[in-house]
């Protein structure tokens, strides 16, 4: 016995004939569709090769247009090319240079070099000139004598121009004479930033503090612990100087504890600056001609109530 399944085909294609069946049995029962697969779609691995994945263009077909496949089997020569332009990334780089990424974060600025410039291929670092962008520089003599008597040397950038400047090295030069080389910080459009040029010995400072202890109230329920700050200037430079003297009083969240300042230093008013200022900084600013002397005189009063004194006594610098 035979038996048939009727096959579509094409006219004047030839149609196979059925397999024969053994005699006395039927013919196996067709296989099982495969069941869908549930879930996500999960891309093969070539799907996975991001390296290897072209993005199909506009001469593609519709289904292929705007999408990513795996391109041709990859050439050894291009691979080699690619992976000595690559390695340049990994090289070490200059001293005091910064990337991007970790100076200025998320950054999208569009740099015009003035001329056309030939780089060596040799694998180094070479220095080309992109453009020029003026600043504006002023020096400033910055000092805290609370912790150092020191007095350091300080270059106060502006950028005035539509033009950012990223962080890397920068030579100062004075009078024509080449005093060192700093760390330059990211500079934005319209930004202030201050660049330390180290201490100057030409300027001095000294500080000397006087505490007096005492009570006030009518029953004596109030400590007043009276802080007197001196500070005294000299300019040693043959140039005049501008120095900015930075002092700090205590900050209270007690209502009760009352602190008064008698000093005609200013509150930095932040955002002004080239830099944060901590809570509590006060600021002396003056001119020093060549060969000049100052005094400056300051201090502040915390009235402390009986019942909020530490018990062995108060905290005093």
């Amino acid at each position: 016995a035979r038996t048939a399944s009727p096959v579509p085909a094409a006219r004047g294609a030839p149609v196979p004939p059925a397999a024969p069946a053994a005699p006395g049995m039927a013919a196996p029962p067709p296989a099982p569709a495969p069941e869908p697969v549930s879930g996500p779609p999960r891309p093969s691995g070539a799907e996975l090769d991001y390296a290897s994945l072209v993005l199909s263009g506009p001469e593609e077909p519709g289904s292929r247009r705007g999408r990513l496949f795996p391109g041709p089997a990859s050439d050894p020569v291009t691979d080699e090319c690619r992976r000595r332009a690559e390695a340049v990334a990994s090289l070490p780089l200059p001293g005091r240079a910064v990337r991007p990424r970790e100076s200025a974060g998320s950054f999208d600025h569009r740099f015009d070099a003035a001329a056309r410039a030939d780089i060596p291929s040799d694998g180094t670092w070479h220095t080309v000139t992109v453009g020029e962008i003026p600043v504006g520089l002023r020096t400033e003599y910055l000092c805290v004598p609370s912790v150092e008597e020191t007095v350091y040397a300080t270059l106060v950038l502006s950028n005035a121009t539509d033009q950012a400047l990223l962080a890397g090295p920068v030579e100062v030069v004075v009078d024509d004479d080449f005093l060192l080389t700093a760390s330059l910080p990211t500079l934005a459009p319209g930004g202030v930033r201050r660049v330390g040029l180290g201490p100057a010995e030409g300027v001095r400072v000294t500080r000397r503090t006087n505490l007096n202890e005492s009570t006030a109230g009518l029953r004596g329920n109030t400590t007043v612990l009276d802080h007197r700050v001196h500070v005294e200037l000299a300019n040693r430079l043959a140039v005049p100087v501008t120095v900015e003297v930075r002092e700090r009083v205590p900050v209270t969240s007690e209502p009760d504890v009352r602190i008064e300042e008698r000093s005609d230093w200013t509150t930095p008013v932040e955002g002004e600056g080239p830099e944060h200022h901590t809570p509590g900084a006060r600021v002396w600013r003056l001119d020093l001609p060549v060969g000049a002397t100052a005094a400056l005189d300051g201090g502040y009063e915390i009235r402390i109530p009986t019942g909020k004194a530490l018990v062995g006594g108060n905290r005093r610098s």
